[in-house]
């Protein structure tokens, strides 16, 4: 894995480009930022690369940095479009895969990036599991074959394996294992109702959590060095039915979507549960559910003392204050 002393990740939404531009990245908290994303052309099995003037001022500020720059190729679905379909086509045809390998090196190699990562967020079936296994392994002998000096990593599902109905499909852990440098673990949006959607210890009434999920991981056997812990910048908010009663998994009127973290009105002031490391704060019949500077210290120093990880990330750096107070606490917490 790239960096002895583990990986302190941010992800940048080329989205968020207008009232967060690149020039503002605070560098010095991290040691590996992501440009995100770049599709995928399904029929071709190239990137699309439309913001050339974009991506070199991103490089740019990453190399001044002296910190490593990955391409992020897919990303979350929309309301618009599903980046996992057209990388579900490339994988399964041999020729479409190739080229995207190809592409995906080149493209990296003329702009300068480190590393690419794989945002497939998500497989739908084992085949395509196995065809991810075979893209990560023909990716990785044409990186080593071309000598290319390129990090391999991928952004994954909590858990090793993705529940599909009354079956579930498995990652191709020998594939991560000997191809990969590190895995991003997208450990948050667990929670439907109100309560810590990135909760890292369970409650009794929802299961999934940071926790189950890099366990999951070990298990199936990934080298823990290389689970990068996922983090988000962003929280949820719900209208609460009672604003009396307001505590962790209180009844609620609506859920009323993401936040950014720089949204959360007060949110330094909210409430710590130590039972799931998360944070909260309830305004009147508002209930907002997110991370904070001291979850976020917390998760990171059990984490780091259990030897359960290799580093982490934060998603998506856009939604932070001005101050970059959670890129400071997740850093500070690493490295002490």
């Amino acid at each position: 894995m790239s960096g002895s002393n583990g990986i302190k990740g941010g992800y940048w939404l080329s989205k968020d480009a207008a009232s967060f531009p690149p020039e503002r990245i605070p560098t010095s908290y991290f040691t590996h930022l992501f440009y995100a994303f770049v599709k995928v052309n399904a029929n071709n099995g190239k990137l699309i690369v439309s913001k050339s003037q974009e991506i070199k001022d991103f490089i740019a500020k990453i190399q001044t940095g002296h910190k490593k720059a990955l391409l992020s190729i897919g990303g979350p679905r929309s309301a618009t479009e599903n980046p996992s379909n057209a990388i579900s086509v490339v994988a399964n045809d041999p020729i479409k895969r190739s080229t995207f390998i190809n592409s995906a090196i080149e493209t990296a190699l003329k702009f300068g990036f480190d590393g690419l990562d794989l945002a497939w967020e998500f497989p739908e079936t084992q085949v395509d599991m196995n065809n991810l296994a075979t893209l990560f392994a023909d990716w990785r002998n044409q990186i080593d074959d071309q000598q290319a000096d390129l990090l391999l990593t991928a952004t994954v599902y909590f858990a090793a394996k993705i529940p599909r109905g009354s079956l579930s499909i498995t990652y191709p852990l020998d594939s991560i294992n000997q191809n990969l440098d590190f895995v991003n673990l997208i450990l948050y949006d667990y929670y439907p109702t109100t309560g810590a959607h990135a909760q890292f210890n369970a409650n009794t009434d929802y299961t999934r959590s940071s926790n189950s999920g890099i366990a999951s991981w070990t298990s199936a056997g990934a080298a823990a060095n290389k689970l990068v812990l996922g983090i988000p910048l962003f929280g949820k908010k719900w209208t609460l039915l009672d604003e009396n009663e307001n505590g962790t998994g209180a009844p609620v009127v609506s859920y009323d979507g993401v936040v950014p973290y720089n949204k959360i009105p007060g949110a330094e002031s909210g409430t710590y549960d130590s039972s799931t490391i998360s944070q909260y704060l309830a305004d009147g019949t508002s209930w907002f559910g997110y991370d904070g500077t001291r979850s976020i210290k917390e998760k990171i120093q059990y984490a780091k003392s259990k030897n359960l990880i290799g580093g982490y990330f934060l998603y998506a750096l856009g939604d932070e204050d001005q101050n970059h107070t959670l890129s400071q606490a997740a850093s500070t917490a690493w490295d002490n």
